[in-house]
């Protein structure tokens, strides 16, 4: 292999990982065989919607730990160190920003990886409906196990009732969201409306990938107030829940989630929930909005006090399981638009 070629067979897999609105901030310069500079670029955030940048760290924690999966193959691991000034995700600054350097590191015995670096490949969203069938109580097993070895808790429900509820809550806080201009803005500038559109940027959300017609998400984005006349609110509202149908298990977790090694320890635990998923067939949807909208937040925990005692921490994800026909893959860039000289 020439010096550079191992980077890039397994920043290949990396240039898959998820991120906040498929926003993919990440740049990456290979220095020599062993060690890149990973940077971000201060464009690619959300100063609105995420101003702390901890939900897009989150994103950078899952593709460290994706990297590091990747390496396995060849006995190695990916670490990261924070040789920078700054540590965190800074929208203000100017220019792409270095954040660490990652390193190849040889992998003790002990340290076998148990994920085939396939499943990053076969990872996906699926906000299509589901089948009806809850997820089983094994899987939901291994992932609170998973949560509890990072210092997290993972909750769920297969409650018809709770699963109702949820679904409702995050269809109404969504519509609450978009209908504030800050947040509206934000998002609609990262939503591809059509195929060539998100086929051409290689990045955001694309209409085709959520389910709904391109059509439909401009006028929501930038004709809003029709969606606010009554009637028109509750038909498209009935709609958007209908697109969930099937559902019949939803998730939380809580954990440690204020500094930014909490966020980065979060993604990476987030990267092996989601192998943990894809690897038996099961699917999820986040309903980010419950969790930012002060207001859902907190009627998401008055509604599920019951095992309020459990938590030592407050709650930043919830997400509805479940099993689906494969969902449409949204694009990324090529690994030659990550890469910097």
């Amino acid at each position: 292999m020439t010096s550079d070629s191992l980077w890039k067979e397994i920043l290949e897999y990396g240039r898959w990982a998820p991120s906040p609105h498929n926003i993919q901030s990440w740049r990456f310069r290979i220095e020599d065989a062993t060690t890149v500079t990973l940077l971000y670029d201060p464009e690619r955030l959300l100063p609105d919607t995420d101003p702390s940048g901890r939900f897009c760290m989150v994103g950078f924690g899952i593709l460290l730990e994706l990297l590091s999966i990747a390496a396995s193959p060849h006995g190695l691991k990916v670490v990261a160190s924070y040789e920078f000034e700054d540590t965190y995700l800074d929208p203000k600054k100017v220019g792409l920003q270095p954040l660490a350097r990652l390193r190849l590191v040889q992998r003790d015995e002990a340290e076998k990886e148990s994920f085939d670096r396939q499943l990053i490949l076969d990872r996906r969203t699926s906000r299509l409906p589901y089948d009806d069938r809850p997820v089983a109580a094994p899987v939901l097993a291994k992932l609170s196990a998973v949560a509890a070895s990072y210092g997290h808790l993972l909750e769920f429900s297969s409650d018809p009732k709770d699963v109702a509820w949820i679904v409702r809550l995050n269809a109404e806080t969504m519509f609450f969201d978009m209908s504030e201009p800050l947040s509206r803005n934000e998002v609609g500038s990262w939503i591809r409306y059509s195929r060539a559109e998100a086929r051409r940027k290689a990045d955001g959300l694309a209409a085709y990938a959520m389910n709904f017609p391109g059509w439909l998400m401009g006028l929501f984005v930038k004709h809003n107030w029709l969606f606010r006349i009554p009637g028109v609110y509750q038909f498209t509202r009935a709609v958007y829940i209908a697109s969930m149908r099937g559902t019949r298990t939803v998730a939380w977790i809580s954990g440690p989630f204020a500094v930014h090694e909490d966020w980065e320890n979060t993604g990476r635990m987030m990267a092996r929930l989601w192998l943990t998923m894809t690897s038996h067939g099961v699917y999820l949807h986040p309903f980010g909005s419950v969790i930012t909208n002060g207001k859902a937040h907190k009627l998401m925990v008055d509604h599920f006090s019951d095992s309020a005692q459990k938590r030592q921490h407050d709650l930043w994800m919830l997400v509805r399981l479940g099993h689906s026909d494969l969902p449409p893959k949204a694009w990324r860039m090529t690994l030659e638009q990550l890469l910097v000289d």
